[in-house]
């Protein structure tokens, strides 16, 4: 699986980042970078949320695969207008605009797929990425991810959980995590574009942890009526 993003700017500049993933298991296939910088290595402002252990990994495996995209727009300003390309084999998606949201795409898609154990349970989403989704649709594709995981569950003998029990508390570990992953980033001195593109992940992050309900649920419940005729 391989997805392609472009970032076209007013002055002509481009940047384009190549992504590949696993058949295996969709894991992210590193950037051909060195991973040096101090801010990448594990021990530097861990997650409190963190379960990887520095004896056994010297650098945290999102720093790492982010540290290519984020130091190319270090010196850049979120607000900054951008045409953004993402291709993938299914289809081509472009839209006009600001640059934090296509870096917030962008960055999502790499820490849900680079190793981090808090945030691979978001890597079913990546599957069918959705770059520019809004707030509805990434509450549904979450939920729809969950359930779907709780399938998985019962196929392998596992507890399901069917009432979504559990559900905002994935979503109340990523808002810590993003909470403690901002840190490392402001050690990338520059402007404000990274910094922005965290926050605009972290704004759906705390949707899922604080405006899911049954409530939402039964918003949608017209559109389900072909289920409820039986």
């Amino acid at each position: 699986m391989k997805i392609h993003y472009e970032f076209f700017f007013e002055n002509e500049r481009v940047e384009a980042f190549d992504l590949t993933f696993r058949k295996s298991d969709l894991s992210l296939q590193s950037f051909p970078v060195g991973n040096t910088e101090p801010w990448t290595e594990l021990k530097f402002n861990q997650c409190r949320v963190c379960t990887l252990k520095a004896t056994e990994h010297k650098y945290c495996p999102v720093a790492c695969n982010l540290s290519y995209v984020l130091l190319q727009f270090k010196d850049d300003f979120s607000n900054e207008k951008v045409r953004v390309t993402v291709t993938s084999e299914q289809r081509v998606i472009v839209k006009e605009a600001s640059l934090q949201e296509g870096v917030s795409t962008l960055m999502g898609l790499i820490m849900a797929t680079s190793g981090c154990p808090v945030l691979d349970k978001f890597k079913p989403m990546a599957f069918m990425h959705l770059p520019f989704s809004d707030r509805v649709e990434t509450i549904f594709r979450a939920v729809s991810t969950y359930l779907t995981a709780q399938y998985v569950r019962e196929m392998n003998g596992l507890t399901p959980d069917w009432k979504l029990t559990n559900f905002k508390d994935i979503y109340v570990k990523v808002k810590q995590l993003n909470s403690d992953f901002s840190k490392r980033l402001r050690e990338i001195k520059g402007k404000d574009a990274n910094i922005n593109a965290l926050i605009r992940l972290d704004m759906f992050a705390e949707t899922g942890a604080f405006s899911f309900s049954k409530n939402w649920i039964k918003r949608l419940e017209s559109i389900f009526s072909a289920y409820l005729d039986e």
